[in-house]
């Protein structure tokens, strides 16, 4: 393996996580203004909850570079 293409991937996928939390957070103050105001949340909640998973799997992915760098470093890839 690559270790330099493993991080640039490593890269990217840091820059990936951190788009998707801003979204997350985000999508967090908006549906609280919502809720300050009385207004119905459901559509909200279920975008933040695809905002979520979606980071989830991000962060996932991150892992799993880590680790193959990890498997680089210790001469195992």
């Amino acid at each position: 393996m690559d270790r330099e293409k493993e991080l640039q991937r490593l890269s990217e996928a840091d820059r990936h996580v951190a788009t998707a939390e801003k979204e997350v957070a985000k999508q967090m103050f908006l549906l609280e203004q919502l809720r300050r105001d009385g207004n119905d949340t459901s559509a909200a909640e279920k975008t933040l909850k695809g905002f979520e998973d979606t980071l989830q799997v991000i962060r996932g992915h991150r892992e799993q570079i880590f680790r193959m760098l990890e498997q680089i470093d210790k001469g195992l890839a």
